[in-house]
């Protein structure tokens, strides 16, 4: 049991040593973009499926979303999906655990599948445990399954651990999608008071998508629950009417090493990239590959612009997200700060390449997203979507400042140093 132990640590070792390393992605990047480098064959090369899809409909802070799967939940005829990478029992989610519950009492099927790090939320700037749902949602009979539990049986298989499920996602009666960085949880819907974090769900109508995603939470449920699904038991259905405004949706199923697609997105913006890149990050903790592939579009003229914030529930996460702005900065990156009027959270994870390549979803712009956490994304090429994008961008932008190497020179710190290694695994 020990040697098995020690062979996983070596493994996490080996694992990080090679991502944290920033040769072999310079030299490849360089050498895509001399061949010639282009989207669709590339997308096609890492078989990232494309659907036709509606135009998506977005909802940008915790309290909008919260309204809308109220309304969804009160809509809902047959039956309700949900993966949430946090949800917690407390007076802020109650509401939609309570109309979930009404609905499965009234023969809705009703299943939620929640990642068992919802065991350690705490209260904003505090250390105060929130109880995860779990136990709520079996009082108020709601089939729930717990992903890959923090158990003392899985100390023994320390790798294991880091297997963690950051997907959110619904989907309804077989007709909506929903795909962001909302969370069922305290802090993603309630805090501050009547706005929440500020995040993206972006909702759609895609038979395609809709398909590939029941498929998706069927296995990983059916991986964690007793109770054994089958996709054909929820039909999806074809919602799109002709005079639709459409587009098409790429849809990035993150699953390391079965399905290793963040990789490929986070190449896909470096390439695409000609004039300008904006990451827009809660927090980031940026490895030494990562910040090349932002170094190989800046080498090529492109303007690169990452957006942090204020406001972490957490003083671990700033510590270790504002440890790595110098690093940004040195590189040629413009860092603005988000300083929320009402103090929420930018708790967004939205990449756009020169108005018009967008991607949404849970995917940070980190380690962690890029290999050990299962992530679901939607890719846009649309210029329509991008320049969307770009508004929104500029809302933001009017409560940033832009971060100078002497302020990130003061984040510097031993803290900062150890929060930032932790979080390359565990953030």
């Amino acid at each position: 049991m020990i040697a098995t132990k020690g062979k996983h640590l070596l493994l996490l070792l080996s694992l990080l040593l090679f991502f944290l390393s920033g040769c072999s992605t310079t030299e490849r990047l360089e050498k895509m973009a001399q061949e010639g480098w282009a989207l669709h064959p590339f997308l096609e090369e890492h078989n990232i499926p494309s659907y036709e899809s509606s135009y998506p409909v977005y909802y940008n802070t915790g309290a909008e979303w919260n309204e809308r799967s109220l309304e969804l939940i009160e809509k809902a005829q047959d039956y309700i999906l949900i993966c949430t990478f946090l949800g917690v029992a407390h007076a802020a989610t109650e509401p939609v655990w309570s109309a979930l519950a009404r609905k499965a009492a009234a023969g809705v099927r009703v299943y939620i599948l929640i990642d068992s790090s919802s065991n350690f939320q705490m209260v904003p700037d505090s250390h105060e445990l929130i109880q995860a749902a779990y136990m709520r949602l079996n009082e108020l009979g709601l089939m729930v399954a717990e992903y890959n539990s923090l158990s003392l049986s899985n100390i023994f298989f320390p790798l294991h651990l880091f297997d963690r499920n950051h997907q959110k996602y619904w989907v309804v009666d077989g007709e909506l999608l929903a795909v962001g960085g909302v969370n069922v949880n305290h802090t993603s819907i309630a805090w501050p008071e009547g706005v929440g974090n500020i995040d993206t769900m972006v909702e759609v109508h895609s038979q395609g998508a809709l398909e590939a995603v029941v498929s998706l939470f069927v296995e990983t449920w059916n991986d964690y629950s007793p109770q054994q699904l089958n996709s054909s038991d929820f039909a999806v259905k074809e919602s799109l009417k002709a005079e639709d405004e459409k587009t098409t949706l790429y849809l990035f199923d993150h699953y390391w090493p079965q399905k290793r697609t963040i990789t490929p997105l986070f190449d896909a913006f470096s390439l695409y990239a000609q004039e300008e890149l904006w990451l827009i990050q809660g927090y980031t903790f940026i490895t030494p590959a990562l910040l090349d592939r932002l170094k190989s579009a800046i080498a090529r003229g492109v303007k690169v612009n990452v957006m942090l914030s204020e406001y972490a529930t957490q003083e671990k996460y700033e510590l270790a997200s504002f440890y790595g702005i110098l690093d940004l900065i040195n590189a040629g990156v413009n860092v603005y700060m988000y300083d929320s009027p009402v103090g929420s959270f930018l708790h967004m994870k939205l990449i756009v390449a020169d108005g018009k390549l967008v991607t949404l979803g849970s995917a940070n712009y980190n380690f962690r997203s890029q290999v050990l956490s299962r992530e679901l994304n939607f890719l846009f090429e649309d210029e329509r979507i991008g320049q969307e994008a770009l508004a929104y961008i500029a809302e933001l932008k009017a409560y940033c400042h832009l971060v100078s190497a002497e302020e990130a020179q003061q984040y510097r710190t031993f803290k900062g140093w150890f929060n930032n290694l932790l979080m390359q695994v565990w953030g």
